[in-house]
């Protein structure tokens, strides 16, 4: 016989309710495709890399370029998808994308925090 029935009753369903909310929240969001509408379309013809190449991995070419640029002295990036040249900076990218309407945006919604700012700053002259 269970004297705490309501006790545990109660108990279970919060234990429910905390272990859907994240579930629910997510469902009621805005998803990838809600959130990329929104962002400012890029300036030119063609990214640097494939497009869905660069959502994937835009980090690691950021990370390329840097490791290009001051630890090898090679300030040139030559396309894996096109084979075209290109500067090996992050200015490269402002050429096309707008920092606060594409970039940041983007991150925001990702919960992605952006180091590289602490040094660079956005919207920055090409070299």
């Amino acid at each position: 016989m269970m004297y705490n029935k309501p006790y545990v009753i109660l108990l279970i369903v919060v234990l429910l309710a905390i272990v859907a909310t994240p579930v629910l929240i997510n469902a009621t969001g805005k998803g990838y495709e809600e959130i990329k509408k929104e962002l400012e379309k890029p300036k030119g013809d063609k990214c640097i890399e494939d497009p869905k190449w660069m959502i994937a991995n835009h980090m690691e070419l950021l990370n390329e370029f840097r490791s290009m640029a001051i630890r090898e002295g090679k300030r040139v990036y030559i396309s894996h998808t096109y084979g075209i040249m290109y500067n090996a900076s992050i200015s490269e990218c402002f050429r096309c994308h707008n920092y606060e309407n594409f970039c940041k945006k983007c991150h925001e919604y990702t919960g992605v925090a952006v180091y590289c700012w602490t040094c660079h700053t956005p919207g920055m002259s090409p070299e």
